[in-house]
């Protein structure tokens, strides 16, 4: 349980209420990591596309490269995402 201020699945509405679907779907549940920052939804929508944009944009590197360059810059900066 966080204790930052989160909207409840029951009451996420609009843009919320489809990325919490959205998560559920993939996770089988809204995780932490979305419900924390379900106070500003239209600013999370903007960060999950610009996530999307960067690990599936043509280039070099293939998804898993991306990936685990993304996973040595969270753990070199404490980050458990």
């Amino acid at each position: 349980m966080s204790w930052i201020k989160t909207v409840s699945d029951d009451d996420a509405d609009g843009l919320l209420s489809e990325i919490y679907d959205q998560t559920s779907e993939k996770f089988g549940h809204v995780i932490n990591l979305v419900k924390i920052q379900s106070l500003s939804p239209e600013t999370m929508s903007i960060g999950r596309q610009m996530y999307t944009h960067m690990m599936t944009k043509p280039g070099g590197l293939s998804r898993l490269q991306r990936v685990l360059i993304a996973t040595v810059v969270s753990k070199i900066n404490g980050c458990y995402y």
